[in-house]
């Protein structure tokens, strides 16, 4: 390998920034954009049920290859689950709650409000968090669509349309819900820019927004999206249970109703996004440079003579790889060219090393 301690020259200007590449694709598996099926699982604890569900796109025993997403319920002050013990409301619901306003929100702020308000506030919600393997650096804003079935909310009384009795509704309604980026002011997050937080409105990918009442809040960049359970208390029959101390399984609605969707034909649409940085460093080797080794077939012996006498006046070496070090001559990345090259006296090499992160 060539240490290259010679000045190397980038291909930019002194200052500019690495150029960024940007990779969308679907964010199932084999890159596909939608998905019909979905399973939980039964190794899953029920102490862990009581919190979230792990959702999975294939019943193969092979799971981490399959898994997709997590769906959970929080409550602001920990209604619909039942207490864990110690403090008073100190449930499931609210430790959920708590764990996505740390996540998603400023230490100052202790609530979720709907986008652009500060009266429609978010008391509780349904939880998407995508498996951050799957997602990348983020979720793809304006390309992703979710199908939610209408349950048979309505046929029950709120305290006991808990998880077991939920089932998807007659109807065969099925609302589908998309961020609102379509919106020609918005700026996507490309570039390494963090992304907005948007709000989840109803619509379609293909056909857009048809309402701009915020049904939740979308954070491309964490892959969570928070659903308004009011919202879909109202528009899908969710009838979320919200009594104090009772174990109402409200997570699992939201996994009925994305899978019941699944099963009427309507799938879960989403891309993801990755961002690479890219560079390019031209390296010289003049040609009194790296023309000796240290390789065995080159020198013998345990004082280094060479192997060949002929190589004192007329070496011959050949460059394989490069390496890229700091000003402390730390090495901080190693380049291989595609196949060796020749090295002289009376040659030089021009080699341009394109890095990519």
């Amino acid at each position: 390998m060539a240490n290259v301690f010679e000045p190397v020259e980038r291909a930019r200007s002194a200052g500019e920034m690495p150029e960024k590449l940007i990779f969308t694709r679907g964010l199932w598996s084999n890159n596909s954009g939608n998905l019909l099926t979905f399973f939980t699982s039964s190794l899953q604890n029920a102490t862990s049920k009581a919190y979230y569900y792990q959702v999975w796109q294939s019943a193969s025993n092979s799971c981490d290859e399959y898994q997709a997403f997590s769906v959970a319920y929080g409550h602001i002050s920990g209604s619909g689950s039942l207490n864990s013990g110690g403090e008073v409301s100190d449930t499931p619901s609210r430790a959920i709650y708590s764990q996505y306003r740390l996540l998603c929100l400023n230490p100052e702020e202790n609530s979720f409000y709907h986008y652009n308000s500060t009266t429609r506030k978010i008391n509780h919600f349904y939880a998407i968090n995508f498996d951050r393997n799957r997602v990348g650096d983020k979720l793809d804003p304006g390309n992703f669509e979710i199908s939610i079935a209408e349950l048979d909310g309505g046929s029950y009384s709120n305290n006991v349309f808990t998880g077991s009795n939920v089932t998807i509704a007659a109807s065969n309604k099925v609302i589908t819900l998309i961020d609102d980026s379509g919106d020609a002011t918005d700026t996507l997050g490309y570039g390494g820019i963090p992304s907005n937080v948007r709000s989840l409105v109803s619509g379609t990918i293909d056909g857009g927004i048809y309402s701009t009442e915020g049904y939740g809040l979308v954070f491309a960049d964490l892959g969570v999206i928070l659903i308004d359970a009011d919202m879909l208390n109202a528009s899908a029959s969710f009838n979320t249970v919200t009594g104090s101390n009772i174990a109402g399984d409200n997570s699992f609605k939201i996994f009925t109703a994305i899978s019941g969707a699944g099963d009427l034909g309507s799938p879960f649409t989403a891309r993801a996004v990755d961002i690479k940085e890219q560079d390019f460093y031209f390296v010289r080797v003049n040609n009194r440079s790296f023309n000796y080794s240290n390789n065995p077939t080159f020198k013998s012996g345990s004082n280094g003579e060479l192997a060949v006498s002929s190589f004192r006046f007329e070496p011959n070496t050949y460059v394989t790889s490069i390496g890229l070090y700091n000003d402390q001559r730390e090495l901080l990345a190693v380049a291989k060219v595609s196949q060796p090259l020749q090295k002289s006296f009376n040659s030089e090499l021009s080699i341009t090393v394109k890095l990519e992160y």
